[in-house]
């Protein structure tokens, strides 16, 4: 008989098959957002995330349409920013209680809201 110890897992989320190396790029992209170009999880406060699907469509060519690594204003990966975008929008999707359908189309018929922006809000003070 052995001695061997058991612990049950089974239906549990098994987090040892996240790749963790590959998420501190995702970590940079979110701490330039956080702290040079936005402010702390200044995205769950975009009303509409539609932004989010241009900004993922953006780098995705950048990085393979366009052969560019990194984005020229972040410095970061833009494959990073891509895996941020697709975070956002999981996010949002998963808070969200608004139907499938209706929701893919907020996502694409998207309002002009950049006009709306007051330009001294991300205006920091030393």
């Amino acid at each position: 008989m052995s001695d061997a110890g058991i612990k049950e897992s089974k239906g549990k989320v098994r987090w040892s098959l996240v790749p963790f190396d590959a998420l501190e790029p995702v970590v940079r992209v979110l701490e330039y957002g956080a702290v040079t170009k936005y402010a702390m999880d200044n995205w769950k406060n975009v009303p509409h995330k539609g932004p989010y699907m241009d900004a993922l469509v953006r780098h995705w060519k950048k990085y393979f349409i366009d052969g560019e690594e990194c984005d020229g204003e972040s410095g970061q990966s833009h494959l990073a920013h891509l895996a941020c975008d697709v975070l956002f929008l999981l996010h949002d999707r998963l808070v969200s209680d608004v139907p499938f359908d209706q929701y893919i189309a907020q996502l694409r018929e998207y309002p002009d809201y950049v006009k709306h922006i007051n330009p001294n809000k991300f205006n920091r003070q030393a």
